[in-house]
């Protein structure tokens, strides 16, 4: 598949934030049922240790906002359903 991490970019203030996912072996970011933990989104052009930490996290949030909805459970009449 792949022989290098592909690089993802990120629009941040105005600013574009290269980032790849730092995961072994690669082809997990394939793989429907692989939910990425905050430590597998690696930042490549960002210095400073408190903005890499502000940066990661929202860019984690919205990457699970986006591709792992929680799904809403049922309530009510409808949680007995059959």
């Amino acid at each position: 598949m792949f022989k290098h991490n592909p690089i993802f970019g990120y629009d941040y203030e105005g600013r574009n934030i290269e980032w790849q996912w730092n995961v072994r072996p690669l082809k997990k970011i394939f793989w429907k049922t692989w939910k990425p933990k905050l430590e597998n989104v690696k930042l490549l052009n960002v210095e400073d240790k408190i903005e890499y930490k502000i940066i990661q996290q929202q860019l984690y949030n919205e990457i699970m906002q986006s591709e792992h909805t929680k799904k809403e459970k049922l309530s009510g009449i409808y949680k007995v359903r059959k």
